[in-house]
């Protein structure tokens, strides 16, 4: 069977069509830049800001159009920077209390929505050559705090009393307590959960972030301090934990995190302004919906935090929606 060339006139009206084609798809591509150009704020937690910069990088690389600006001052700052409309989104190490809650509904009739986009864990940690191994929930708040509501008799200020013996010079120095500042979610948590709600003492040693706590432990042989599971590095040793003076201590690991056994783990959020009359805008919406999205959550995980089971973030995806009002 004999083949027929193909006239001038058809090769111009397919090359035509082919232009035209991708000129459709170009434009699409632009009018879907367009949707994500503009300028996203996010403003909270120090815990996360590592992980949020992995989700920056990333997100940005497929929306090259779209600015974000991250601060990251502690997550006692993103409620504020809510409040006052200086951030879209605002990363917590902790939930927000009621206090914060209830001055944003002062402010705007609705509570904020919040999205729990990671887990963490809290590890204690001392220096490499501090023989401790473990240390229970009594023994910190005995260490950390002034008003000891977790049982123990006395405040512990030496070593010897957490059963540093031996030739060491640690058997008789004090300890250096060291923490997070008050601007934290982690100072919070710890204090809730390490203190049983109890006060630091005024001695405790504070730190801006989780690294300068890392390193202050790591430079001094007679400190103690805690920080994010994903910033405890080689520099200093990880304590096993046991909630009760009975109950076994348990590694901070992640394997022990994920099923639960380890009593210092915590859902990390991201708190948005979202009225429950409007949909959400674009470059907010889309940014939350890639850090619950396979790729940002496999990011999580690199990082050293925990990822959202798929269960969790179909709930996430659903209360955002909740707050969406349909026609």
């Amino acid at each position: 069977m004999s083949v027929q060339a193909r006239s001038p006139l058809a090769r111009l009206r397919t090359l035509l069509i082919s232009a035209a084609t991708c000129l459709v798809v170009l434009g699409l591509r632009d009018v879907h830049a367009a949707a994500l150009s503009g300028t996203l704020t996010i403003v909270g937690s120090d815990t996360v800001s590592s992980l949020v910069l992995r989700w920056i990088d990333a997100f940005r690389a497929q929306h090259p159009q779209a600015l974000i600006q991250l601060q990251t001052p502690g997550s006692a700052s993103a409620p504020i920077a809510l409040l006052e409309g200086a951030a879209d989104i605002g990363p917590m190490s902790r939930p927000m209390n009621d206090q914060e809650v209830a001055a944003f509904q002062r402010r705007f009739g609705y509570a904020p929505t919040g999205i729990v986009v990671a887990h963490d864990a809290i590890v204690v940690f001392v220096h490499p050559d501090n023989p401790l191994k473990t240390i229970t929930r009594k023994q910190l708040d005995a260490i950390y705090s002034a008003t000891l509501r977790c049982g123990a008799d006395a405040s512990v200020t030496n070593w010897s009393a957490l059963g540093v013996a031996g030739n060491t010079s640690l058997a008789h120095a004090r300890i250096l307590a060291t923490g997070r500042n008050s601007a934290s979610g982690t100072h919070e948590f710890f204090r809730e959960q390490a203190l049983c709600g109890g006060e630091y003492r005024p001695d405790v040693v504070v730190w801006p972030g989780h690294g300068a706590t890392v390193a202050a432990v790591a430079g001094n042989r007679e400190a103690i301090g805690y920080a994010g599971i994903g910033y405890v590095n080689g520099l200093v040793k990880p304590l096993a934990f046991a909630p009760d003076d009975d109950a076994p201590a348990v590694d901070p690991v992640m394997e022990n995190v994920m099923d639960g056994d380890y009593a210092l783990a915590r859902p990390l959020y991201f708190y948005v302004n979202q009225p429950p009359d409007r949909a959400p805008a674009a470059l907010p919406a889309t940014f939350l919906g890639y850090v619950l999205s396979d790729e940002g959550q496999a990011l999580a995980g690199q990082e050293g935090f925990l990822p959202v089971s798929r269960k969790v973030r179909d709930k996430q995806q659903t209360l955002i929606r909740a707050t969406i009002s349909r026609p």
